[in-house]
């Protein structure tokens, strides 16, 4: 009985921390020499934040133009054996994601952060309000093989940016950036 009572408590809070996911956007500008050559004036994140208030990023879209890379779920074995682990230079516990190359600009993200890959991986440290972000891009490399003749990712760029802001997300129109900045991070103004 006692095991049905904690799985119905657990069940709950997960379709509870489901339920208060939000959507949020963040905006930073580049700092280290990678990011400013990469991203010229800088990225935006839109993450889903959960309950326990770290993000989980949803797009990289390119600040200063209509660019953007969506991302799915990335895999550690992905990037040969160990995964981010076994690389020198990298923030082994970082979320891990790889760029949709089929979905809108996928395709240019990969050529532009390594190129000669045809897949490109991102590592994001946490996303938190007014906390700076580092970005790595990873890039697999057809011509690279381990010891034992396996594929290895290489590490293109280490993407270093400041915290700018928070994006209001208003409905149904794209956010204005001379506007809808918003100083409240708990409850963005979205009544536009």
């Amino acid at each position: 009985m006692k095991h049905a009572i904690w799985g119905g408590a657990a069940l709950a809070f997960l379709i509870a921390g489901a339920a208060g996911a939000e959507t949020r956007m963040f905006s930073y500008d580049p700092i280290s020499p990678d990011a400013k050559r990469l991203t010229g004036a800088g990225v935006t994140i839109l993450f889903n934040q959960g309950l326990l208030g770290s993000g989980r990023p949803i797009k990289v879209l390119a600040t200063g133009v209509p660019a953007e890379a969506r991302l799915k779920t990335g895999s550690q074995k992905d990037l040969g054996p160990g995964g981010l682990s076994a690389m020198t230079g990298v923030d082994a516990d970082a979320m891990l994601f790889e760029v949709d190359s089929k979905a809108a600009q996928g395709k240019v993200y990969v050529r532009a952060f390594c190129p000669g890959s045809t897949r490109l991986w991102l590592s994001f440290s946490t996303i938190v309000i007014r906390r700076d972000l580092r970005i790595q891009a990873f890039g697999d490399d057809p011509k690279a093989e381990g010891p034992d003749g396996e594929k290895r990712a290489r590490l293109c760029g280490t993407l270093d940016f400041s915290y700018r802001g928070e994006w209001r997300l208003p409905k149904n129109r794209i956010p204005d950036p001379m506007q809808d900045w918003t100083d409240n991070p708990q409850h963005p103004d979205t009544s536009n």
